[in-house]
This record gives C-alpha cells, sequence and structure tokens, in this order.
C-alpha cells in the first residue's frame, strides 16, 4: 500500500511559513515600540504635529537644508549633545521642565517654545475637523508659561491685541469665533518690524505675546514696549551669536559659568509654528535662530515630545531592536531559519516510530537479547553460545555427531587459526568470561574464526 500523499505543495507551505514568521516579529516589534509607531499628527503643537498650531513645517525645513533632526519620545533623547527643541504643553510641571535645563547645562542649548493657543482637535457645532487638524479658541493663559518657567527664570507674560478685538467678539458664539480667528489670528502686521540680533527684522503677529524679567535679554525686541518675543536667559554665558541686540547685563560677579550653554525662550510661538512658516521672513528668521543655537554643537537638532503626552518608555521587546541586543536578535532570527529550511529539506524519509516488541524470529531474539543485558546475565550465555557454534562447525565439515568430543576438537583445531587462535582456544576463552564486555569481545572472535575457516 503506498504512502498518502502529502495534501500541500512544498512551496505554499514555505509560503505560509515565511508570512507567518514575518507577522510574528512585527508584532513583537509592534509591542514593544508602542506609540512610537503613530504620527503623533494629533493637531497639537508639538514637532510632529501638521496643524497650525504644530512645528512640522520647521522640522522639515531643516531637514531639507540638511540639519539632522529627530523626534524624541523618551527620556534618553534630552540627554543627547545638540539642540533640543521643548514645545511644552499648557500644564507642562516646573520642576521636570528645570531638571531637563540643568541636566543638559553642559550637554547643549535648549530652545523652549511657550505654548500659545488653545485647541480643540474634535468637532465644533456646525464645523468639521480631520484628524491632525487643530481649531484655535483663544490665547493661553499667561499664567501658564510663567509657571512653568518659575525655577529656571522669573519672567512676566503679556498678550498685546488690537484695541478693538475685544470689543468686536462681544455677543458671538463660540464657533463664529473660533472660525474668524483662523482667518485673523495667523495674520502678521506689516507695519510692525521687530528686530532681531541673529536675522532680518520680522512683522509681528497681530495678536502676540511678549515677555520681560530680570535675566531675560532680548533677542527678537517688540517695535511698542521693548520686551522681547524672542529671548535667552543671562545665566553668566557668553554667546556671542545671540546678544548683539541685548547684551549681558551681569557684573564679574554674578556671572556663573561661561562655558553654559544658552537656553532660549520663544514667547510667541507663531514666530516658529506652521502658521509662522506661511511667511517667508519668519521661516527665514526661524532658520537662522536655530542655526545661530545649532553652531555651539554638534549634534542633531532634537524636538522632544514627551511634554506633549507622547512619550514612551523602551522595555524588553523594544531593547530586543535596540543596539547592542539588536545583533542578538537577528541571530536568534537566522537560527531560527536555518532549524525551519533544515526541516524543509532534511535527508531521507521521515523514521516511521517501530513497535516496542516487534513480530517474527529477528524481535524474539532481539528481545531476549534486550531482557539479558538488561539482567546483566550475558555471561551464562556464552556456554550455550560456544556450543552452537562448535556443532555448526561439525555439521559443515562433515564430521560425525557420535564421534568423542576430544577427536572432534581436534579435528576443528586442524581447521587452521584466527588471529593465533585455534578453535579450543578460543571456546575455552569464552567459557571463561566474567562480565557483558568479555562475552561480547570472545564471542565474536568466536563467530569470526567460524566465518573465516568454514563460512
Amino acid at each position: 500500500m503506498s504512502a498518502q500523499a502529502n495534501p500541500f505543495k512544498r512551496t505554499t507551505i514555505i509560503i505560509m511559513f515565511v508570512i507567518g514568521f514575518a507577522a510574528f516579529v512585527a508584532l513583537l516589534y509592534g509591542l514593544g515600540a508602542g506609540d512610537r509607531l503613530s504620527s503623533g499628527n494629533n493637531g497639537r503643537a508639538h514637532g510632529a504635529s501638521n496643524s497650525l498650531v504644530g512645528y512640522k513645517a520647521l522640522a522639515n525645513l531643516l531637514e531639507k537644508t540638511g540639519r539632522e533632526v529627530s523626534l524624541s519620545r523618551n527620556a534618553a533623547g534630552i540627554d543627547k549633545p545638540g539642540l533640543l527643541i521643548l514645545t511644552p504643553n499648557a500644564y507642562a510641571e516646573a520642576d521636570k521642565i528645570a531638571e531637563v535645563i540643568q541636566g543638559r547645562a553642559y550637554v547643549g542649548p535648549t530652545l523652549i517654545i511657550l505654548p500659545k493657543w488653545q485647541v480643540a482637535t474634535t468637532n465644533l457645532v456646525g464645523m468639521e475637523s480631520k484628524k491632525g487638524w487643530a481649531r484655535r479658541l483663544g490665547v493661553v493663559e499667561s499664567d501658564s508659561g510663567v509657571k512653568m518657567l518659575s525655577e529656571i527664570v522669573d519672567i512676566k507674560l503679556q498678550t498685546v491685541r488690537p484695541d478693538e478685538d475685544e470689543k468686536a467678539n462681544e455677543g458671538k458664539s463660540e464657533a463664529l469665533i473660533a472660525s474668524e480667528m483662523q482667518s485673523t489670528n495667523s495674520k502678521f502686521n506689516r507695519s510692525e518690524i521687530a528686530s532681531s540680533a541673529v536675522g532680518d527684522s520680522i512683522p509681528v503677529p497681530e495678536i502676540h505675546i511678549t515677555m520681560t524679567g530680570d535675566y531675560v535679554r532680548n533677542i527678537v525686541e517688540d517695535p511698542e514696549n521693548g520686551e522681547s518675543l524672542i529671548g535667552y536667559v543671562d545665566d553668566g554665558g557668553i554667546y556671542d551669536s545671540l546678544e548683539s541686540l541685548d547684551p549681558s547685563q551681569l557684573t564679574a560677579e554674578d556671572e556663573i559659568d561661561a562655558a553654559y550653554y544658552p537656553v532660549v525662550i520663544v514667547a510667541d510661538a507663531d514666530l516658529m509654528n506652521n502658521t509662522g512658516m506661511g511667511n517667508e521672513r519668519i521661516a527665514r528668521h526661524a532658520y537662522a535662530l536655530i542655526e545661530a543655537l545649532e553652531a555651539q554643537t554638534d549634534g542633531p537638532i532634537i524636538f522632544d515630545l514627551t511634554f506633549n503626552g507622547l512619550g514612551s518608555s523602551d522595555n524588553l521587546l523594544t531593547l530586543a531592536f535596540k543596539p547592542p541586543f539588536l545583533s542578538a536578535t537577528i541571530c536568534l532570527i537566522i537560527a531560527a531559519l536555518a532549524a525551519a529550511w533544515m526541516a524543509f529539506n532534511r535527508f531521507g524519509p521521515p523514521v516511521r516510530e517501530r513497535r516496542s516488541i516487534d513480530f517474527g524470529k529477528t524481535a524474539l531474539v532481539n528481545n531476549s537479547a534486550g531482557f539479558i543485558h538488561r539482567m546483566q546475565r550475558e555471561h551464562l550465555v556464552a556456554d550455550p553460545y560456544g556450543e552452537i557454534i562448535r556443532n555448526e562447525a561439525i555439521h559443515a565439515v562433515g564430521l560425525s555427531p557420535a564421534a568423542e568430543r576430544e577427536d572432534q576438537n581436534r579435528n576443528l583445531d586442524m581447521l587452521g587459526e584466527v588471529n593465533g587462535y585455534r578453535f579450543t582456544a578460543l571456546l575455552e576463552n569464552l567459557n571463561s568470561a566474567q562480565n557483558a564486555r568479555e562475552t561480547a569481545e570472545r564471542a565474536a572472535a568466536l563467530y569470526h574464526w567460524k566465518k573465516e575457516l568454514i563460512g
């Protein structure tokens, strides 16, 4: 009866295995990566957002001009050398921001962009919204920015609006105000031009935020009140690329450390976000500011996402796909593929499981031998085995069974020697065996004598 044919083709099985294995590895990577696989385009103000308040346009501008840009979703990215851009939300904790700034004092410069707009990423009444879109509802309260920087520097923030702005919104619904803000809040006042220490003068947003403080020095100065739209913290460092507009006013006694990296604060986010990048002069100035800060470090430009709720921590699965553990993971994958390939290309047909007790004489002999070996009684079969070989030899050479035993043995000895031993010597050696090893060796020698001289 022929064996049943395999219902699956070998090629089909290989394809199924490859797809399943790849899906399994992808599942492990996805479980380890978690939120890192998401785009982060949720309409909020951070480096992965394409909304009006996001900073994706700035990141793209820097990438297309040859800068190395990365989005950091864990604390490890904050500690890397390079320019760190923090875009905290309005509820960021002051102690955590201060911890980051203190840890980066000798690591690299830091750019903090304060939140400006309150946004809605879900539908408002009578208005449609898509994923990644945001609608500005109003300016963030100035107290939030003051609180989040309270452990770094004491500042005051104020929102400057057109005189008629508040009166015009009286009696309007929230949806209508939000709709009008889409077109008005992104405007820049061409008549008001702010001077800058790092580039050409730039237009000022109609609604803009300025800051002032004893240890805040202007980089971009508001033309009306002389306060900072963008400034740096005067911590005693010497920052030639930043202080041409408003030199440091600290005395020699106040200086902390000239080796400090600068901390730059952007009070008005429209000078850096996607809205501002729509204005060529604003975009050029933002690039000049980044260039001035980047000149002080050799690392990449890092947009932090942890202060925007997009952080994720490393776990064992994450580490398995990162150096130096990535090499071990690759080796395990290759070993698994090699084992699978050997299974598909095994030598010969599969070995069928044998019966514990087979049928026939051979099976009886094998089972009896196994039983004798387990009982360690091999030496007891030496004499019967010797007699079997002797009787076969007598019958093969035609000796008379009725002859004397001595005459039979003498005639068998006359047949010759094998390895220096005649029949009677080999028989005596077998009968004198004391253990299984001696019995096996001497029985084999007697059998070899019979095979060589008689056949």
